[in-house]
């Protein structure tokens, strides 16, 4: 806690004993004697202020030493940046110190400072790089980012998690389900975390389900659950349907940027209920109880491709993880 917090506190707390004296001291005036119980209240009501505050607060002094650590330590290395614009390192530490904190926007433009200084970049600033771009802007996959994740896995197929499992996130964004396969059923033999082979292994099953199977392919929820009934409305007809498409269930953070996690399903699935939960998430350590609304479409794509296309039927709602109740989403708008 703040030496600011307590100088407040403190003078809430003589603001507080001053009106109580007020009138004990007309008390004593009028009747010639304290009161006593007046008085005590005086004397006592700044430690049971505080007491009570100790007891009730969820304040954790620990995390908020380290929070004050990192962020004074991060405008240090900013400052230094400042000065020293050229400190390739420097700038590979800022970029990488954004990420883990979750602030992508200025993760991914530290690595265009650290890209701009680096004439033959590696391997590792390629995928850093295009890891940035994707988590701020999910759009990136199939642009720069997604070239930069093929690059690496052009010279190094098979033994580089990270590429493999955003090649796959590439594949899967174009649609080109065999290198999904191929790239994610190769990242299960190098021994990822467990969240990550739980997500790698719920959409291999999702690629490899008929019309018939896909109820059974359901991955067991994980995590807060979201609970869905979506059907298709009455002007629509999946007759219309060429047989790419594909349905896309998708849970983004209510202010926007990529998915959090996704279902994809044949359109014949429609009607039906289905569950969105951490089983679904498509970036390793992001839980939908991290958010407290999400943004959730259901989206009938006619290219097969995640990505909203002209002419691809949605319905879109907002809601809450912690809402154990069914939400219904009516697929009757036509994207524009």
């Amino acid at each position: 806690m703040t030496a600011t917090f307590w100088t407040v506190a403190a003078l809430f707390c003589g603001v507080a004993i001053l009106i109580l004296l007020v009138p004990i001291w007309r008390h004593r005036s009028r009747g010639g004697r304290w009161s006593l119980p007046g008085v005590a209240a005086s004397v006592l009501i700044a430690p049971l202020a505080i007491a009570l505050y100790l007891y009730v607060t969820n304040w954790d002094a620990e995390l908020a030493t380290r929070v004050n650590t990192e962020t004074a330590l991060l405008e240090q290395l900013a400052r230094h940046l400042d000065s020293n614009p050229n400190d390739v390192e420097g700038w590979r530490l800022l970029a990488a110190s954004y990420m883990q904190l979750g602030r992508y926007a200025e993760g991914r433009a530290a690595y265009e400072r650290v890209w701009a200084l680096s004439p033959r970049p590696d391997d590792e600033l390629k995928l850093n790089y295009a890891e940035a771009q994707i988590l701020s802007d999910r759009s990136s996959i199939t642009g720069e980012a997604g070239g930069l994740v093929e690059e690496v896995l052009a010279a190094n197929p098979d033994n580089n998690p990270k590429a493999l499992w955003y090649g796959g996130l590439v594949a899967l964004e174009l649609g080109r389900d065999d290198a999904v396969r191929a790239r994610w059923e190769k990242l299960l033999t190098l021994d990822p975390p467990e969240d990550v082979a739980r997500v790698v292994t719920t959409q291999l099953a999702a690629l490899g389900t008929t019309a018939s199977e896909g109820a059974s392919a359901a991955a067991a929820p994980v995590g807060p659950e979201i609970k869905l009934s979506v059907t298709l409305g009455p002007a629509l007809s999946l007759a219309e349907l060429g047989p790419a498409a594909q349905l896309f269930i998708i849970a983004r953070a209510a202010e926007g940027g990529p998915p959090i996690a996704v279902i994809r399903q044949p359109p014949s699935a429609l009607p039906g209920e289905f569950s969105l939960s951490d089983a679904n998430s498509m970036i390793q350590g992001r839980s939908l109880s991290a958010y407290p609304e999400l943004t959730v479409v259901a989206r009938v794509s006619h290219s097969g491709q995640p990505t909203a296309q002209p002419g691809d039927w949605q319905a879109e709602a907002v809601v809450r993880p912690d809402d154990p109740g069914m939400v219904a989403l009516v697929i009757d708008q036509v994207v524009q």
